[in-house]
Parts: structure tokens; sequence; C-alpha cells
């Protein structure tokens, strides 16, 4: 082959590089992962099990929590709340160096935070004095955040609990309203 002719191959090469280019070249991070197939329930509760050992917080919470929060869509947004977890850029911010955008519509990276931000709730929880932890008090701490919860004195009575049957079954102290897979 002459000097300076590419080959078959590496034209083929250079083809499909371009077209990959197109396709996905200018894409931000966020933009690939809503290209990637959303994870199974499986691979949620599989994700879930490594930190919800290390924070010792019960992964079938973890998981009805998900389902409350977002039917186990990564995509879903309301408001500034988004991915599996709902969370918002100051719950991020709390827990995580990494910026907000594109970071949380990584799954992995949303539910890690979000376990994360669990853990910081229930840890500010238990520093509070004359304050008995549980997991109802938990879960408002996540879903109204803890200002909110501390200037109700962190009394559940002085909150509302949010119109979600899965909400409603965590919030009477239901561990697992959601079977998790297997």
């Amino acid at each position: 082959m002459p000097c300076g002719q590419p080959s078959v191959l590496q034209l083929f090469s250079l083809c499909a590089a371009a077209a990959w280019l197109s396709v996905f070249g200018g894409c931000k991070r966020h933009e690939m992962a809503a290209l990637a197939p959303p994870p199974t329930r499986a691979e949620i509760w599989a994700a879930i099990q490594p930190q919800a050992t290390r924070y010792r917080i019960d992964p079938a919470f973890i998981y009805a929590l998900i389902a409350a929060e977002s039917n186990f869509d990564p995509r879903v947004r309301n408001g500034q709340a988004c991915g599996l977890l709902q969370l918002k850029p100051s719950a991020w911010a709390d827990v995580s160096s990494v910026p907000f955008e594109p970071a949380v519509w990584d799954w992995r990276a949303n539910l890690e935070a979000g376990i994360d931000y669990l853990a910081f709730c229930r840890s500010t929880l238990h520093r509070q004095p004359d304050v008995e932890f549980s997991y109802p008090l938990l879960l408002a701490a996540f879903h109204y955040g803890l200002d909110y919860v501390g200037e109700r004195r962190f009394d559940l009575g002085r909150l509302e609990c949010p119109d979600n049957a899965i909400y409603r079954e965590l919030w009477r102290g239901h561990l697992a309203p959601v079977a998790p897979p297997g």
C-alpha cells in the first residue's frame, strides 16, 4: 500500500469514530446516562447493599424510599429534586464535593449521595439532645430537610405525613412496605 493512503480498516475505523462522535460527541454525561437503559430493581437492590451495611441503615427502608421518591426512575425530576432519591442541590452539597449537575443523573452516584445524605441526617438526629431516633423521624428529615424538622422540634406530631401510600407505611414505622427483589 502506498505511503500516506489509509487502509480499508483504517477508513472503516475513522467512519465508525465519526459516527459515534456525531451521536455522542456533544453529549454531556447526564445525556449519556439518559440514553442508557434504566437500572432494574434487582440492580438497584444490589447497589443499596454495600452502603446500607456501611451505614447500618435498613436496606429495605432505602429501597422503599426509592420507590416512594421516584418509583425507581433515575430520570425523574420534580422541581429541583432529581433522580432515584429525588435529591436537591442543597442536600447533595451537604454530602458531596462533586458538582450536582451532571452527576445527579448517574443513578449510582444519585444512590450513593442519597444514602450518604440519609446517614448525614441520622447522624444529625443522634446529636440532638432529647431526640429519640426513629426511622419515621429519619424519613421526615430526608423528605422535609433537617432545618424544617428542627424548627418543629424534631416532633413527628408537628409534621404532616406526605400523601403517598409508601410514605404513610414508612411513617408508621413499617420499614419494608415494598418487597425487595429476590
